[in-house]
């Protein structure tokens, strides 16, 4: 072995022999510390006179009222349980929507390589999107009219293009 090895060594049986003979060796000194019970005394003597002066001290009304409450069982559960499942769409987009309460207006198509767009209400909506306007998608296209879906129900809504406005394009030479 190198110097280095037998230096390492020989300081680990040393550190072995010195814990194996404070492990096994009882303390010979088991005196208390002086004047210790005295403090002991004194320091019961503080926590008895904390626990009456706190019970002599005044509580408001309203503070008795809430360490009584406290304590007494809730006749109902204060956490709003409903049942529903949690989803990621707002609660806003759930809520039911008369059709009444909202005015679709189908006013243009647009037909590109691979998208058929309908504009309805200046928005512009691909097959299956969401519209604006909650609970309703659009279900299909074409260029005469578009089928509006109604979520969490069978019906359907068709509507008509709005050709109400005309814009004729003349070829200037």
């Amino acid at each position: 072995m190198k110097k280095r090895e037998r230096i390492i060594v020989i300081a680990m049986i040393i550190v072995a022999i010195y814990g194996a003979y404070s492990f096994f060796s009882k303390p010979k000194d088991t005196t208390l510390v002086e004047g210790s019970k005295r403090k002991l005394a004194d320091l019961k003597q503080f926590v008895v006179n904390a626990a009456t002066s706190l019970s002599n001290e005044y509580i408001s009304a309203t503070d008795q009222y809430i360490i009584e409450q406290a304590g007494k069982r809730w006749p109902q559960n204060p956490f709003l349980q409903t049942g529903a499942l949690l989803t990621s769409e707002p609660f806003e987009a759930r809520a039911e929507v008369t059709i009444e309460s909202i005015k679709l207006s189908y006013t243009g198509f647009l037909q590109t390589s691979d998208k058929l767009l309908a504009i309805i209400n200046g928005s512009e909506y691909e097959r299956g999107e969401q519209l604006n306007e909650a609970g309703y998608y659009i279900k299909k296209i074409s260029p005469r009219n578009v089928v509006i879906g109604i979520e969490n129900n069978t019906e359907n809504i068709t509507l008509p293009l709005d050709e109400s406005v005309s814009i004729s394009l003349e070829a200037k030479e």
